[in-house]
């Protein structure tokens, strides 16, 4: 190399990390701005809560003291102008006594855990949880408090760097309770879908649980078959909920060590950010458990030095992604040809070369899609439905295209949304292409592949169903993630290494690929499940005695919800009515199936059911101003309605969201 590309080299290196008056620029200006509309949105909540500010002294006192934190960062930013200060902030480090370092260590794990338990509180937490600024002020400033503290044990690390850990530490702490929180015994479901996740792994084993051979699940196979297990030991609903949040974490973060292990990177302290950073990432879409298999089979498995294996892993992955989600189909092959590009330079000699360069990644894309299509047919075949139509509701559904805009159902929008999480990963793919160390045809058809997959999530996003986050671009992001990671750590084949060595990515861009995530994950809602045992208890107690009485007289019991009572011996063992799960149901409300939901209203008429249990039913009729509204309009067409025109409430359970329905002599439509 010669003298003065190495200069070039060496002055490329520095742009890598950020200066430190650089930081504490940004981070005071930081703090000021989020402080002030921290100050601006709690005057608001003043206001919505009828209290003076004026007369209220702890109000007073708290957004006096918010307007004080205002003014301190943006007099601490300017003051990193002095040249009186800027050696101070350039060269500050506290002097820690001895008895403080020995508190560090416990006062770190207070600060990282501090966010989580202050949104926990009964009031303080309620006050702020809608407060986006606010909230934000927050996790910020805990963060700093944290960041001083990991100093105070490594100081070694430059605060750039450890704000970054710290950052990344407090959001993955703030995730894991998030979902932990959400272990609890409370016999009833706690949301939509709670029970289906319950109900639809037992008919897996159905004839071990309900002495019959009932249908499998339609939505969703290789999900509700990775919640199994627990029906192997008659676990109680608190351990279905525990082995739910563990797999997740067992198996989006299983995607963590498999990615790491094809970049090598060489620091500890590398591997470690660069792994917080992956695992928000994917819990940031969230990436839904049962799509991280195929993921994580593909880059375990892939080698271009062993092709057999490689088609193996890539069979395998796409058995179980044909099994998963239509439009999962093309991924594996498509994850297998963006490796091979990745680390495959581009032949020199052109012509029949570039033919045969292209055939192997051509030829894992649609064997795979193939397969997983294949794979898909055999389970329909051995299901016991029957009825292929049932299984491709989704292409029939209807569009949504507001939802790509902010909206009611998801405030960001998906767009936005989708935006916002790509754009650090968009700058690393912009910055490497300019460098032109990778040939033109492999950049474009990585490009090519996530714009295909980009298309197929805002589809999928904007249907009837969807558009509530931006986990159906979850193929996209996987992709995006993994070919921005091959890029940012320079582990991509390069036709011309010895002359154009690669240069490193901006500061901005790295504080950016930090940032997103934190911010996407520190947004995440956190509660606490609390119930009165007793009064489930006695809801329960009645339950059972209703089935009890039906049961005996030889009546039919449809359970449109709250399955898992049935399928964990909660309540006496009944004659399980397959269809009209509340999840089906609304599956096929939404694509309009009018087979099944003609055969559904019949049986309705025709009061074929002596009890229905489901949650409480209205007629309201909602427009897209409300969250949901399109879903719930469809429920109400083809369940509510249908139900509340041949069936009566008898008893209901308003706090566990319990209503039986028997039959009405004279059926009144509503």
């Amino acid at each position: 190399m010669s003298i003065t590309l190495a200069n070039k080299v060496q002055q490329m290196l520095k742009v890598m990390t950020i200066p430190r008056l650089v930081f504490w620029r940004i981070v005071l200006t930081i703090t000021g701005l989020l402080a002030w509309l921290a100050a601006w949105q709690m005057f608001g909540v003043a206001q919505q809560l009828g209290i003076v500010v004026l007369k209220s002294k702890t109000w007073l006192a708290f957004l006096f003291g918010l307007g004080l934190i205002g003014c301190a960062g943006f007099i601490g930013a300017v003051l990193t102008f002095s040249s009186a200060w800027k050696h101070r902030f350039a060269h500050f480090t506290a002097s820690v006594p001895p008895l403080q370092k020995l508190l560090a260590a416990p006062l770190l794990v207070g600060a990282l855990s501090a966010y989580s338990l202050l949104l926990l509180h009964p009031y303080y937490g309620k006050l702020i949880r809608n407060e986006e600024a606010m909230r934000l002020l927050v996790f910020w400033l805990l963060a700093l408090v944290g960041a001083w503290l990991l100093r105070t044990l490594r100081p070694t690390l430059d605060w750039p760097i450890t704000f970054a850990v710290i950052l990344l530490l407090q959001a993955s702490t703030h995730l894991m309770a998030a979902y932990l929180l959400g272990i609890t015994d409370y016999p009833f479901a706690l949301g939509w879908s709670e029970t289906s996740r319950f109900y639809y792994p037992s008919l897996f084993l159905s004839e071990k649980i309900y002495g019959e051979r009932l249908p499998w699940p339609i939505l969703h196979p290789t999900l509700h078959l990775v919640l199994v297990p627990p029906y192997w030991f008659d676990a109680p609903l608190w351990a279905h909920r525990a082995w739910q949040i563990m797999i997740r974490f067992a198996l989006v973060g299983s995607l963590v060590p498999a990615l790491l292990s094809r970049l090598n990177i060489e620091t500890a302290l590398g591997r470690f950010v660069a792994g917080c950073w992956m695992f928000l990432a994917l819990f940031s879409l969230p990436l839904y458990l049962h799509l991280a298999p195929p993921v994580f089979l593909v880059l375990w498995g892939f080698s271009t030095q062993n092709i057999r294996r490689t088609w193996l892993f890539v069979l395998l992955a796409s058995i179980w992604a044909g099994l998963s989600r239509l439009n999962w189909y093309p991924v594996p092959g498509m994850l297998a040809a963006a490796l091979y590009l990745l680390e495959t330079p581009f032949p020199k000699n052109g012509g029949r070369s570039t033919f045969r360069y292209l055939l192997q990644p051509a030829a894992w894309f649609i064997v795979g899609s193939v397969l997983a299509f294949l794979s898909m047919q055999v389970y329909i075949a051995l299901s016991g439905i029957g009825k292929t139509e049932n299984f491709y509701t989704s292409l029939t559904s209807s569009l949504l295209w507001y939802r790509l805009w902010p909206n009611a159902t998801y405030s960001l929008g998906v767009l936005p949304g989708i935006v916002l999480y790509s754009l650090p990963m968009w700058l690393v793919l912009a910055i490497v292409f300019a460098q032109r160390t990778i040939h033109p045809l492999r950049m474009g058809l990585l490009v090519l592949g996530l714009a295909v997959l980009f298309a197929g999530g805002i589809v999928v996003s904007m249907k009837i169903g969807g558009g509530g986050d931006i986990h159906n671009m979850d193929a996209y992001a996987v992709a995006l993630l993994i070919v921005s990671a091959y890029l940012f750590f320079g582990r991509y084949a390069r036709e011309r290494e010895e002359t154009q060595p690669s240069f490193p990515i901006h500061w901005a861009v790295t504080a950016l690929l930090v940032l997103v995530p934190v911010w996407f994950i520190q947004r995440a809602p956190i509660s606490l499940v609390t119930y009165d045992k007793a009064a489930s208890q006695a809801v329960l107690a009645a339950l059972r005695q209703e089935v009890e009485a039906v049961h005996a007289q030889g009546g039919e019991i449809l359970f449109i919800t709250q399955r898992h009572l049935l399928s964990m011996q909660m309540l006496p063992p009944v004659k399980m009515v397959p269809e009209y799960e509340r999840e089906e149901l609304m599956e096929m409300a939404m694509a309009n199936n009018e087979a099944y939901l003609d055969r559904f209203k019949a049986e309705l008429r025709a009061q074929r059911f002596d009890l229905i249990i489901v949650d409480p039913l209205t007629t309201n009729m909602l427009g897209s101003e409300y969250a949901m509204g399109e879903e719930n309009n469809a429920w109400v067409r083809f369940a509510a309605r249908p139900i509340l025109c041949n069936y009566r409430a008898k008893q209901t359970f308003a706090a566990d969201r319990i209503v039986l329905y028997v039959p009405q002599e004279t059926p009144v439509c509503p």
